[in-house]
């Protein structure tokens, strides 16, 4: 497929400087199958982040691809499942997954779509609404299970994905619940702690709690809302500040090697 795209790619050049690198997702299948005549008939209909499709064809190998501003989007069907290596810590540990269908059903699915998205020059958060866009209106098709986003290693059941893009697509207030994992997890002591997993890709530093006195869900909230600030304000959380939880609680912060694999340093807050 990415020997095809590279092509397609360069056939569409401009001579601009180098192409934004590709940007990826996936959708599980039921089947060996995607309706793409339907999905191409939805797709001329629907602009995607304000913008008109342009180009959209489905080759002879079966890959649709199309142009959204200077971004080149393909869809390549695999008629394999996703590697289950991947998908095994997300299914055990998905939070934002409803009781039913439940998340173990998702071995049983036969292939997969990749959504690829490359060459554009806008921000990440932009060209991740962008992606966002396609990839629900991909996911809105029939035998779609689930949707693996790989920047966060999680995975989202359709018509939550479906929900979250349309009410929070703006550069202001992106989909971060999509975007990024927030993975909660009970210490011994009872405590909660936390780490995310894709700040990274959208140019900040991940965020780790090794243990505080909250719920999970409390955490998870609290944390959503500094992760905006962040993505407004920049690298504001500097190393030896303190920030508030409340008006009379405040945790540290350090920047500092993970606990937890990230790679480079991440943004420790500690009581």
């Amino acid at each position: 497929m990415f020997g095809f795209f590279k092509k397609k790619q360069a056939d569409t050049s401009d001579g601009q400087s180098e192409s934004g690198k590709p940007l990826i997702c996936a959708l599980l299948l039921k089947e060996e199958s995607f309706p793409t005549d339907t999905f191409l008939k939805q797709l001329a209909k629907t602009k995607i982040s304000g913008k008109p499709v342009k180009n959209a064809e489905c080759t002879e190998n079966g890959i649709i691809t199309f142009n959204v501003g200077d971004e080149l989007v393909a869809l390549a069907l695999m008629p394999v499942p996703y590697p289950a290596s991947d998908l095994e810590g997300p299914i055990a540990t998905s939070n934002i997954w409803p009781a039913e269908p439940p998340i173990s059903s998702l071995k049983k699915h036969k292939a997969h779509l990749l959504v690829t998205m490359m060459g554009g020059k806008s921000d990440p958060i932009r060209r991740r609404l962008a992606l966002t866009a396609v990839t629900a209106l991909a996911a809105s098709q029939k035998g779609v299970m689930a949707v693996y986003w790989p920047d966060a290693t999680h995975l989202v059941f359709p018509p939550v994905f479906i929900e979250m893009a349309e009410s929070i697509n703006t550069p202001d207030a992106p989909p971060l619940h999509l975007w990024v994992d927030l993975r909660a997890f009970q210490n011994d002591d009872g405590t909660t702690g936390l780490f995310t997993t894709g700040l990274a890709p959208l140019g900040h530093m991940e965020f780790e709690i090794p243990s505080i006195d909250m719920t999970p869900g409390d955490l998870r909230e609290w944390l959503i809302n500094i992760m905006y600030y962040v993505l407004e304000k920049g690298p504001v959380l500097k190393d030896g500040q303190t920030i508030g939880m409340t008006a009379d609680h405040q945790v540290n912060i350090r920047h500092t090697k993970s606990r937890f694999g990230h790679p480079g340093k991440v943004i420790r807050l500690e009581p």
